[in-house]
C-alpha cells in the first residue's frame, strides 16, 4: 500500500460519515425549523401587529398588544389561578417518593400498586376528566354522597368559583403521582448499597439513612421532576377546558394558556395572544433559570 493511499482512504471515510451524519440530522432539523422556528418567528411578528382572524390587518402596533392584557383584570385572574395550579408538585413528589420506596423495599402488592397508580398518567385526559365530573358532581358524585353519609354537605366542587381550582389540583396530583414514582424509583436503584452497609455499621437509624443518604441521592431526580412539574404546571389548559365552558364562573379556573387560547380562538386576537404567549414563553424560561440556580445549593452532583 503507498503512502498516499491510507490517507486517501481515511479522507473518503470521513467524508462518507459525514454524508449520512446529515442525512439523519436533516430530517429532525427541518422537523425543528417547520414546527419551531418558524412558528416562533411568526409569533413574535404577530405579537406586534394588530393581527385579527376577522380582518385583514397586519399593521405594526407596537407595544399596544403588552399593554393590553397586562391591563385586563382577567389576565391577572388568569395569572392568579396559574400560580394556583403549582400546588399538585409537592403533593406528588411526596407521595411518589413514599411509593417509590415501598416498591423498591419489595412491600407485598407493591407491583400491582405500580399498575394502578401509573394508569391515569398513560390514559386519555378526557376520559379521567369524565370520570371526576361524575365523582364530584354535585347532586349525584360519589363524593359529595360519600360526605353526606356522615351529615357533611359537599360543596359544589364543579360550580363554585372556591372549588373549582381545588379539584383541578387533586385530579392532577392524583395523575401525576404514578409516573413520578416510577421516576424516583429508577433513582432508588442507582443509589449504591455499600452507602447503606457504611450506615448500618456506624448505627444509623432508618430515618437518619433517608435523610442522610436516599434523599439527598434522589435530588438529582427530584430536580428534573421538579423543573417538568412547573413547566407543565404552568401551561395547564386542557382540564380547565375539559372542566368548564368558559374559564369557570368568574374566570374561577382559567389560565393563562386558556386566556391565551381563548383570545386566539374565541375573541380572534391573534396578535393579542401572540403576544401574550410571548410574555408567558418569557416569564416561564426565567422561572427556569431561576430553579437551575438554585439548583446548585440543594442538589447532589456526586464525588
Amino acid at each position: 500500500m503507498s503512502t498516499t493511499t491510507a490517507p486517501r482512504r481515511a479522507s473518503t471515510m470521513r467524508r462518507r460519515e459525514k454524508i449520512w451524519g446529515l442525512a439523519f440530522v436533516t430530517p429532525i432539523s427541518l422537523q425543528v425549523v417547520l414546527f419551531c422556528v418558524i412558528p416562533i418567528g411568526i409569533a413574535i411578528y404577530a405579537g406586534f401587529t394588530n393581527w385579527n382572524a376577522l380582518s385583514e390587518n397586519r399593521d405594526f402596533v407596537g407595544l399596544e398588544n403588552f399593554t393590553t392584557f397586562l391591563t385586563d383584570k382577567y389576565f391577572w385572574i388568569a395569572a392568579g389561578n396559574t400560580i394556583v395550579m403549582l400546588l399538585p408538585i409537592p403533593f406528588y413528589l411526596i407521595f411518589g417518593i413514599l411509593f417509590a420506596i415501598g416498591s423498591h423495599r419489595g412491600t407485598p402488592g407493591s407491583t400491582v400498586f405500580r399498575i394502578l397508580f401509573f394508569l391515569p398518567y398513560i390514559s386519555s385526559i378526557v376520559a379521567l376528566v369524565v370520570l371526576w365530573k361524575w365523582l364530584f358532581n354535585y347532586q349525584y358524585g360519589l363524593v359529595n354522597q360519600f360526605l353526606a353519609l356522615f351529615g357533611i354537605q359537599g360543596p359544589d366542587w364543579l360550580g363554585d368559583p372556591a372549588w373549582i381550582k381545588t379539584t383541578i389540583v387533586i385530579m392532577i396530583a392524583w395523575k401525576m403521582i404514578g409516573i413520578t414514582s416510577i421516576y424516583i424509583l429508577a433513582a432508588l436503584k442507582n443509589i449504591p448499597d455499600v452507602y447503606y452497609e457504611a450506615a448500618r455499621i456506624d448505627g444509623a437509624s432508618v430515618i437518619r439513612q433517608f435523610f442522610q443518604i436516599t434523599l439527598p441521592m434522589l435530588t438529582p431526580a427530584l430536580f428534573f421532576l421538579t423543573i417538568v412539574g412547573i413547566i407543565g404546571s404552568l401551561q395547564t389548559f386542557v382540564e380547565v377546558q375539559l372542566f368548564t365552558s368558559d374559564g369557570g364562573r368568574n374566570y374561577s379556573a382559567a389560565t393563562i394558556t386558556y386566556y391565551i387560547w381563548q383570545k386566539a380562538f374565541g375573541s380572534g386576537e391573534l396578535g393579542l395572544a401572540s403576544a401574550t404567549a410571548l410574555f408567558f414563553a418569557l416569564a416561564i424560561l426565567g422561572v427556569t433559570l431561576i430553579q437551575f440556580r438554585l439548583s446548585r445549593r440543594w442538589v447532589y452532583e456526586g464525588e
